[in-house]
């Protein structure tokens, strides 16, 4: 005679009182107020760089750069947003069994339990007040890794901070195509062959959380993006994938504050939008120019400007203004 099969035990964390269930969900998911995602690079001997790429199976997360692998971490980590300062893994240190561990969250693992633990989570996490991470994004593996892996972040998130440099794959400055130079550096070689499409991510990023109809209730967005070059002004507003242009793009309305910092080496632009208060249809877009000192005898390294020394504390939008302007101007829209 066939055996029946066993009976589902009932889950007895439903059996708890629905008030109560909401402040377990709350205390695992936010148990941070900060995550960062970025690569880490692997070091060690090449022997001991394949066996952790390749070994048991496994293989390279695919589209960040070669001998690198993905990092979620838990904390504020500058040194996987810094493009002077890598985050380094050694090889000898065998990974864990699963792949990637660290870019699963509380919120997916919850979320797969059963459908009434799901739709409790979705619920309350909508609430604005329950959304208390920050999340830090090196841009753009680390925003790679986010569209990828780990796009439930976005719904326990706050703010989304992406930081990172940008370097053209197409575009050319108009100065230096007349002088016949080569403007685009050779292009980092990313593991699997695959090169993201990183205007499309940040696009999908944008619009879903300060589109015309966003899906994630994230308050704040700041880009903090680089710019290599003597030639990089033109850059960022010329190239029609330049991140500050497909951010602008794609913000549908509200408070957008944009500081351009002009150096003799490279651009760098902070972008930072907040959302509008419901009802409001307003854009308004101010913008300042600042000069950038760097790489010279006591000045920061080329490109550490990645990095504002400020965080992981937010900058108020209105201590933008105290700093003295080089030049400021401000652009209104409203929507009919």
């Amino acid at each position: 005679m066939a055996s029946s099969p066993p009976t589902p035990s009932k889950c007895t964390f439903l059996d708890l009182p629905v008030e109560l269930r909401l402040e377990i969900y709350a205390h695992a998911i936010l148990n941070c107020r900060h995550m960062t995602i970025g690569t880490a690079k692997i070091v060690g001997a090449p022997a001991d760089i394949v066996h952790r790429l390749y070994g048991l199976g496994r293989s390279p997360y695919p589209g960040i750069p070669r001998n690198h692998e993905p990092v979620v971490d838990t904390q504020y980590a500058p040194a996987l947003l810094s493009a002077v300062a890598d985050m380094t893994v050694d090889a000898t240190v065998e990974p864990p069994e699963s792949a990637f561990p660290n870019t699963r969250s509380a919120f997916h693992a919850l979320s797969l339990v059963n459908k009434q633990i799901s739709n409790e989570i979705h619920r309350h996490f909508s609430i604005p007040t329950q959304r208390g991470t920050s999340l830090w994004v090196q841009y753009p593996s680390g925003l790679h890794i986010l569209h990828t892996t780990t796009p439930q972040l976005l719904r326990q998130s706050r703010s989304v901070h992406l930081a990172g440099s940008y370097t053209p794959r197409h575009y050319c400055p108009s100065r230096v195509a007349r002088l016949g130079v080569r403007h685009a550096p050779p292009q980092e070689n990313l593991q699997g062959k695959l090169v993201p499409d990183s205007e499309k991510q940040l696009e999908q990023l944008v619009r879903s959380c300060l589109g015309r109809d966003p899906t994630h209730s994230v308050d704040l967005i700041e880009l903090r993006i680089y710019y290599s070059g003597e030639n990089s002004y033109s850059t960022v507003w010329g190239d029609d994938e330049s991140p500050v242009v497909v951010a602008l793009r794609n913000i549908d309305r509200g408070e957008i504050d944009i500081e351009v910092w002009r150096g003799q080496k490279g651009t760098g632009v902070r972008l930072c939008a907040k959302r509008s208060p419901e009802g409001e249809k307003k854009r308004v877009v101010s913008t300042v120019w600042r000069k950038l000192e760097e790489g010279g005898r006591g000045q920061p390294e080329n490109g550490s400007w990645i990095v504002d020394e400020r965080w992981p504390e937010w900058v108020p939008m209105d201590d933008i203004a105290k700093v003295a302007d080089v030049m400021a101007s401000t652009y209104t829209s409203t929507d009919a």
